[in-house]
């Protein structure tokens, strides 16, 4: 065979090659029409900061799964925490009312935080804070262990408690509970206020919490880290990312910052593998090197606290929205809100970051991304303006590139949709948190995912 020849049949293999290659092929996963629960009618609807006390973006987590039950918490109209479970797929909703505490808040900081124990099987409840005193609780060993030989009442908890390691704790906002390796609980949270604030880490261990200390230091140059997430992944390594805010004006958020910890939160390592913290005794700031990963600049309607998730071979995903690349900067945030697309950026194993923009539009609402077995992504984003409900989703196959809008709702739905992480990364299905527009109703939409 003369050259010639050969070059044309390897060209022409190599083109076979790609056309049937599954990348080439690839096609966003699609979702079923929703099977929808109605998780409460009386549902406090009490608009502050563009927003419902029940359901915002940075809830970890506001609704969770757990040897087959699946677990969500609300604030009912008369201001209780509500905490209620079913059993998979779809047994009918069981609630705890805490009637021994009212708020007095009407303010989308104060959601609550649900925490399972994997360790002893407590379930764990941080709630009503915005630079507050801490408010928990937490339920006897071995409810979350075999809850279908377990009652389901108020009795079963403990009283509310403003310390986890015997002092109280003031001026905080946004906690998370995280699972860690070997069944640990561990939970973050911001001591400080919008502009100035630091990051603090606990971890509990069979009924004690410890103290491991501040990690993120904002308070000592005036900004403070808004986290997009915090969690493991398989290997047992822990993510985080976030943007600096420098005011309490949302129109100085700025960057992607990404820090890692290979021993459970004790020191952390900026995105080369070098180590840039020891908990308790040195800190991430503004001048750490290698932590900043992509620059966003100020005025571009960036959105604090939107989405993480890290998929099965350890890339770190996060959904953010800010203004398209070709628009020009606005400082006014509500305004450049109106114009806002989400935006996809993740980063490999080996440390490189990308970034997909994506055709969708959110305005002030925020958006949650779950993750399947597969390592496809699934978006779920409201409107703030026509009040739909929107899913969207990427396939591994093509790297996260053909991104595709699978599903907008009919009825209305405000505030921001939360995803059940563990469920969808566990049995396939979407489950979904989301409260209705000028409504007490709360629907859980149930998804069944077509990859």
């Amino acid at each position: 065979m003369d050259p010639k020849t050969r070059l044309r049949l390897l060209s022409s293999a190599l083109a076979l090659l790609a056309f049937y290659s599954p990348q080439a092929h690839a096609a966003a996963p699609s979702v079923s029409a929703p099977t929808v629960s109605t998780l409460a009618t009386d549902g406090l609807s009490s608009v502050t900061f563009s927003g419902y006390m029940n359901g915002e973006s940075f809830q970890q987590e506001g609704i969770t799964t757990y040897n087959g039950w699946q677990y969500a918490a609300y604030w009912d109209n008369a201001h209780h925490v509500v905490l209620a479970r079913r059993s998979l797929p779809a047994g009918g909703w069981q609630k705890v009312v805490f009637g021994d505490y009212t708020t007095k808040a009407n303010d989308s900081h104060n959601v609550i935080c649900i925490g399972i124990s994997h360790e002893d099987g407590a379930i764990h409840l941080a709630f009503d804070m915005h630079n507050g005193t801490l408010q928990y609780r937490k339920s006897a060993a071995g409810l979350a262990t075999n809850p279908g030989s377990q009652s389901w009442s108020a009795t079963k908890f403990g009283p509310v408690q403003n310390s986890l390691n015997g002092s109280t704790l003031s001026n905080l906002t946004y906690p998370a509970f995280i699972n860690a390796p070997g069944g640990k609980l561990q939970f973050a949270i911001r001591v400080g206020a919008s502009g100035s604030g630091d990051e603090v880490l606990y971890e509990y261990d069979k009924s004690k919490w410890t103290s491991l200390g501040k990690f993120i230091d904002g308070t000592s140059n005036s900004v403070n880290a808004y986290l997009f997430g915090i969690e493991y992944d398989h290997t047992g390594r822990l993510h985080t990312t976030w943007t600096w805010r420098d005011t309490p004006d949302g129109s100085t958020n700025h960057d992607l910052m990404y820090a890692y910890s290979d021993d459970q939160g004790r020191t952390w390592k900026n995105n080369a593998g070098q180590t840039v913290s020891k908990t308790g005794s040195t800190f991430i700031t503004p001048a750490t090197g290698g932590i900043k990963v992509w620059t966003i600049a100020t005025n571009r309607g960036l959105m604090n606290q939107e989405s993480q998730v890290v998929d099965s071979t350890g890339v770190v995903h996060v959904v953010a929205s800010h203004l398209p690349d070709n628009a020009a900067s606005n400082a006014n945030f509500n305004a450049a809100r109106d114009s806002v697309v989400i935006q996809h950026y993740f980063r490999s194993v080996q440390g490189k970051w990308t970034k997909r923009q994506t055709p969708f539009l959110e305005r002030l609402s925020r958006a949650d991304v779950g993750i399947d077995a597969q390592n496809n992504l699934y978006v779920v984003s409201g409107d703030s303006k026509s009040f739909k409900l929107h899913v969207e989703t990427a396939s591994a196959a093509s790297n996260w590139n053909d991104w595709s809008l699978r599903f907008t709702s009919a009825p209305v739905y405000f505030s921001d949709p939360l995803v059940d992480h563990a469920r969808i990364a566990a049995d396939g299905k979407l489950s979904v948190f989301s409260p209705r527009a000028a409504s007490g109703t709360i629907d859980v939409l149930d998804f069944t995912v077509a990859p």
